[in-house]
């Protein structure tokens, strides 16, 4: 007996190819919604856990523990009569019922709950394969690091060190779609994470621009750009290129320049790197390329096929005298067929 039923390895891997609109995928059981509708039906299933919450205090029950029951209970009947998964729907109403029976616990108003919201969000994020919510639970756990210790640099440290886990992680081929989305959210979204958790501790402690937390997502983009340049990897180029933009902005208060001067300066590090990489992939064939590849042996083939394919089929070709057309019908007034300036035979 399956506890936990949901979509097995194939029927994720047959979702993702429908969704790449690969011809001759057969469907699976499962329901699933596109990223906008999965948006809507989440707010609405917020404002039902919401409601179920206040129709329960207004009848003085315990409130929490009935809305988790119920959210919880309704998702898994919605999955299991339904085949409900990824629709938005259930996905909410399971997060959001895991959250409310989080009230119910003592609350002592430690920072270490913090991670009892990060168990849950993974919890939800296992349960339901989504990614989003495992995202979720790694960055609660970086803000329960910044809150614990009030550190910046060891929150830096603890993000870049997540993302670089991840990015080693993605390297592995792993069967479900979703795990190797999960390890790609985390892999751009950790060092954004660990560089606001520090801008949140410098606003309520009034500390200033750091070097070190420079220096940290300096290295770390380092890694991601060598790592997304060598396995050809789009997730690690953009999370590196992200990790760059965070060190000029920490650094620029560090720069004594008007900002003019440091506009300039970033726009010219910025031309000189596009050149230096148009420059080294000039010639390449393989991996990351800028110059098209034409092969000599087939450009003439090429375009005889291409006037062939454009060219008029079972139309006789147009003939005419040696004299010329035929002006016999040219004896009415208005008749255009000689004369210039628009003037008729007749005129």
């Amino acid at each position: 007996m399956n506890w936990f039923p949901g979509p097995s390895v194939e029927e994720e891997r047959t979702e993702a190819l429908r969704r790449l609109h690969v011809e001759g995928v057969a469907a699976t059981p499962w329901r699933h919604n596109g990223v906008m509708l999965r948006i809507v039906f989440s707010i609405l299933a917020i404002v039902a856990v919401l409601a179920f919450y206040g129709f329960f205090a207004i009848l003085s029950l315990p409130k929490a523990w009935l809305t988790g029951i119920v959210a919880i209970g309704t998702a898994e009947w919605l999955i299991r009569r339904y085949h409900f998964f990824a629709t938005g729907l259930e996905s909410t109403l399971w997060i959001a019922g895991a959250f409310a029976l989080i009230f119910t616990l003592p609350s002592s108003g430690k920072v270490e709950a913090v991670l009892v919201f990060a168990f849950a969000a993974g919890l939800a994020g296992w349960r339901m394969r989504d990614a989003f919510f495992g995202v979720c639970a790694v960055m609660l756990v970086v803000a329960y690091v910044a809150a614990k210790w009030n550190a910046v640099t060891l929150t830096m440290i603890v993000a870049a060190v997540l993302a670089l886990a991840a990015a080693v992680a993605m390297r592995r081929l792993w069967q479900r779609p979703t795990t190797e989305w999960l390890f790609a959210g985390i892999a751009l979204a950790m060092p954004v994470t660990g560089w606001t958790a520090t801008i949140l501790m410098r606003v309520f402690h009034n500390f200033a621009a750091s070097v070190p937390v420079a220096l940290i997502l300096a290295a770390t983009a380092a890694v991601l750009l060598a790592m997304g340049v060598r396995f050809r990897d789009r997730v690690l180029l953009i999370s590196g290129t992200i990790s760059l933009a965070l060190v000029a902005v920490e650094l620029q208060d560090r720069i004594n320049l008007p900002m003019e001067a440091k506009l300039v300066t970033f726009g010219l590090a910025f031309i000189a790197a596009g050149a230096v990489l148009a420059r080294t992939l000039r010639r390449a064939t393989s991996g990351f390329v800028t110059t098209p590849v034409r092969v000599a042996a087939y450009d003439e083939a090429m375009q005889i096929g291409g006037i062939i394919a454009i060219a008029p089929h079972g139309q006789a070709a147009a003939s005419h005298d040696a004299g010329g057309p035929h002006l016999s019908d040219s004896a009415g007034p208005t008749d255009k067929s000689f004369g210039g300036a628009g003037a008729g035979g007749g005129f």
